[in-house]
């Protein structure tokens, strides 16, 4: 017997159970849980129907067909449509069961043909159960849509820095009703522009008018189906209080241009450029987000916190010397704003040095890791050509295999390299640790290169004099996050400073795993380490 699917056990419907808004799942939610695929289809598309239909709308309302987004189809699909009827009303007479369409499978033919033979269109769960249903989005940007009623609009299916910008912009100045999203801004040129840009993306009715008693423009952007769009993609809520829930959305994580363009749009928003640049909002996780985006490219900013009006709100300043970066990395869109921030460019900075007390309070300090020296790497991987002096351990069987598998003998190998046979003999029983301009003489007279070392391992045991570490072979974030706690002091001394909001002791825990070294106090030595951190890494003066 054919199994059919059913709406309560469609893997596309998000949710687990009908809920109300407040408790959809979001991209947030599903990034978080690692289930990206319920996001992107095998295409890297967004998955549309996750994002536009809800379990909630198969309990609710009288006209449940009516309450669906209708596909518009082109005729190369409407012919296809027309062959299968019949399969396609089981499919629904099974699909939607227990809803107020448990319609019989000829009554769901009938449904079906009318349709197709009168209207050029689908609803979209009907849609859905369409074998290969999903190649109509095949090399497309958008997917055209109609209400009910006839009203026209159009969903992007990848996510592009425009649509993160948007979002941006209606997370700061906008807000999600059930069946329309408004935004405001005192600027109509600003409002104008985001028109353009709406009609361009969405292709929906949208109103533009004046606020009444207030010098601002309003925007409203009609259709439930962008609203939901939104609240998937930010995980904004609809019609409620927004401040609560507000935070960098994940999705646009995955590309540097969308993060930019996100935060530039909450500025365009929130921000003022009149005389510093500064953000203020009520949601304190945001402007933490935004902190941390900005400390990630070295534009220095500080938080405040001010009480008004029994409420409390949260602001960020940059401070004068990083305007310019962050002038590069974020900008401006907002005609009013692009010419406050050109005036403030133009204004000198005057540079003040902050105290090392206070500098150590923000987690700054000379000495402090701050970012990895691209130029010192191959392929992704650290150059260890460039520390010949350091040794490794446990190399002695791959040596061993590579002379057995060219039939040479010690004596063969030692003559070859210009090294003694006794020491060769002792690196393939690793009783002696083996410097890496051995190695690669080795290596290099069997035709392997130190990428083909670097590939085989994700980390090495290095020594060097009395000292040995285990070192990652090539950068990651978790080892940058635990260098940035050190700080690197002349004549080979450590010391640990730690991270904010976690113990220093804990610190040292995991700085011991994580690189096989005890360490037992604040202030260390360690030679691999430091020589390491000082060849391959940029530190702060």
């Amino acid at each position: 017997m054919q199994d059919f699917l059913n709406w309560r056990t469609d893997p596309l419907l998000v949710d687990n159970e009908p809920t109300e808004k407040s408790k959809w799942l979001t991209a947030n939610d599903l990034l978080e849980n690692n289930l990206q695929e319920r996001i992107f289809s095998p295409a890297n598309q967004f998955q549309l129907y996750s994002v536009m239909i809800r379990k909630i709308d198969f309990v609710t309302g009288e006209r449940l067909l009516q309450s669906f987004p209708y596909l518009l189809l082109e005729q190369k699909w409407l012919e296809k449509l027309r062959k299968q009827t019949l399969s396609l009303a089981e499919r629904a007479h099974h699909y939607f069961k227990e809803t107020k369409a448990d319609y019989s499978i000829r009554s769901w033919q009938k449904k079906i043909i009318k349709y197709v033979e009168e209207q050029g269109r689908l609803p979209f769960p009907l849609f859905r159960l369409f074998p290969n249903w999903y190649a109509i989005f095949d090399n497309k940007q958008y997917i055209q849509f109609q209400s009910a009623r006839g009203e026209h609009f159009q969903l992007p299916l990848y996510l592009t820095e425009e649509l993160a910008y948007l979002s941006g912009v209606i997370m700061g100045d906008g807000h999600l009703a059930n069946y329309f999203i408004n935004i405001i801004d005192s600027s109509k040129e600003h409002i104008e522009n985001l028109v353009k840009s709406l009609e361009t993306t969405f292709q929906t009715n949208i109103e533009f008018f004046a606020q009444k008693n207030a010098n601002a423009w309003n925007v409203n952007v009609l259709g439930k189906w962008i609203v939901r769009f939104f609240n998937f993609l930010s995980g904004q809520p609809i019609n409620e209080r927004k401040y609560p829930h507000l935070r960098e959305p994940l999705l646009i994580q995955s590309e540097p241009v969308f993060r930019s363009a996100f935060w530039r749009g909450l500025m365009d928003a929130d921000g003022s450029y009149k005389s510093t640049i500064s953000f203020g909002t009520a949601s304190k996780q945001l402007l933490k987000d935004f902190s941390d985006f900005l400390t990630l490219h070295n534009i220095h900013n500080r938080f405040y916190k001010q009480s008004v009006f029994g409420g409390t709100t949260f602001s960020l300043n940059i401070a004068g010397e990083s305007r310019k970066k962050f002038a590069q990395l974020i900008g401006t869109n907002h005609p009013q704003k692009i010419q406050e921030l050109e005036i403030l460019l133009s204004r000198r900075v005057n540079q003040f040095a902050r105290k090392t007390t206070t500098l150590r309070k923000q987690g700054v300090w000379k000495g402090q890791v701050v970012d990895v020296q691209e130029k010192k790497l191959t392929a992704g991987y650290f150059n260890f050509l460039l520390v010949p002096y350091f040794s490794l351990s446990n190399f002695g069987e791959k040596i061993r295999k590579l002379r057995r598998l060219q039939n040479h003998t010690q004596q063969d190998l030692a003559k070859e390299v210009n090294i003694k046979r006794t020491l060769l003999s002792n690196y393939e029983i690793n009783i002696t640790t083996i410097p890496i301009a051995n190695l690669m003489k080795i290596y290099t007279f069997y035709n392997r290169s130190l990428l083909d070392i670097l590939k085989e391992h994700s980390k090495l045991l290095i020594h060097s004099r009395s000292s040995h570490c285990l070192i990652d072979t090539r950068p990651n974030e978790k080892m940058l996050q635990l260098l940035r706690g050190l700080q690197f002091k002349e004549r080979g001394c450590i010391m640990s400073l730690g991270e904010n909001n976690k113990f220093n002791v804990t610190f040292r825990e995991e700085l011991s795993d994580y690189f096989a070294i005890d360490i037992t106090s604040n202030r260390f030595h360690n030679s691999v380490l430091n020589n390491f951190v000082r060849e391959f890494f940029i530190l702060r003066k």
